[in-house]
């Protein structure tokens, strides 16, 4: 009979993402492992619908179906999106009109239906700590570019041995967010025949065993984070409300704090030199995509057609969003 070591407290995954007062990390991108080892993709872009709950009232995020190609046509539509622009369009009437209740109630709907548009990866932090990192795609642009510019140089950024720390930086918000990916150096003092200097010097990095022991439970699968629906379920979803989310979503595993797919040593050390070809670097043709552009929603002129929206349940509201009737 086997016998297993028990657990006394829960685990706690890392994660790594861009918020009010943390606007820069130091970060090592680990190689592609898992399911994606051998296509040497390290990062995925994921479209992570929020908002909708289950009959327990936990909120139960997925991917959203909706896929646009290349040239920016739509070729599959989605019912959150949709929704969303509905919002949106009320929203920005309501404003012209000077109906503050409504402006604010959009906003708020807005909040909670959001999509959370970011590219994820599993990283390492200069303390040794595994986790997921999420970024938009202006953050990962840069990322790619400082990717490249080592890869000019032979050197192998995310490959498991001689790897690199990044800077990530942001500044700014809403559209003026800018973003900056370096290369992290170290400070040192070199000898010299004439004394000693102090120079920002290279810091390579390799995967060690204390880090590969870590993956089991700290790593991410990142094609198995989030469920995946089809445009029907989604569609239930949105209109059958917390009934058809058990349904469709109850069935569906989510990876969750504590509940990650074991990733191999083997995943990670056979992905070594995919990480050198062009399919290492996942990049999607998309826009920074957030639930909310437009900084500034104070309330405008006078509460003319003021409707009590505060006092609408969620099904009344969105009934009227669809129909165009506040």
């Amino acid at each position: 009979m086997k016998l297993g070591a028990p657990k006394y407290e829960q685990n706690k995954k890392n994660y790594f993402s861009f918020k009010k007062n943390q606007n820069t990390f130091i970060l090592r991108v680990l190689p592609p492992m898992g399911g994606l080892a051998d296509s040497g993709k390290w990062s995925l872009y994921h479209r992570v619908e929020f908002g909708y709950t289950g009959t327990d009232g936990k909120l139960r995020p997925f991917l959203s179906p909706r896929v646009v190609n290349y040239n920016g046509m739509v070729e599959v539509e989605s019912e959150t999106h949709k929704r969303r622009e509905s919002i949106k369009t009320q929203q920005a009437q309501a404003k012209k009109a000077g109906n503050a209740a409504l402006v604010e109630q959009c906003t708020k709907m807005l909040q909670k239906y959001n999509q959370d548009a970011k590219h994820h990866m599993n990283v390492v932090d200069l303390q040794g700590n595994v986790g997921l990192f999420k970024i938009g795609h202006k953050g990962f642009q840069a990322l790619k570019a400082e990717v490249d510019r080592l890869r000019s140089e032979g050197i192998d950024p995310i490959g498991v041995e001689n790897g690199r720390f990044f800077v990530f930086s942001r500044t700014g918000s809403g559209r003026d967010t800018l973003y900056t990916v370096t290369e992290y150096k170290q400070k040192q003092e070199i000898a010299t025949p004439t004394g000693k200097v102090t120079a920002m010097v290279d810091f390579p990095h390799s995967i060690t065993d204390s880090i590969m022991s870590k993956l089991s439970t700290d790593a991410f699968e990142l094609d198995k984070i989030y469920p995946t629906v089809t445009p029907e379920e989604e569609h239930r979803i949105v209109h059958d409300g917390p009934t058809a989310v058990d349904e469709i979503l109850g069935s569906k595993k989510t990876r969750t704090e504590g509940d990650s797919k074991a990733v191999t040593t083997s995943s990670v050390t056979s992905a070594a030199t995919a990480v050198t070809s062009p399919a290492a670097v996942t990049t999607t043709a998309v826009s920074e995509d957030s639930f909310y552009e437009d900084e500034d929603e104070a309330a405008v002129g006078n509460f003319s057609g003021f409707s009590d929206v505060a006092d609408m349940s969620e099904e009344d509201f969105f009934k009227k969003v669809e129909s165009g009737n506040f």
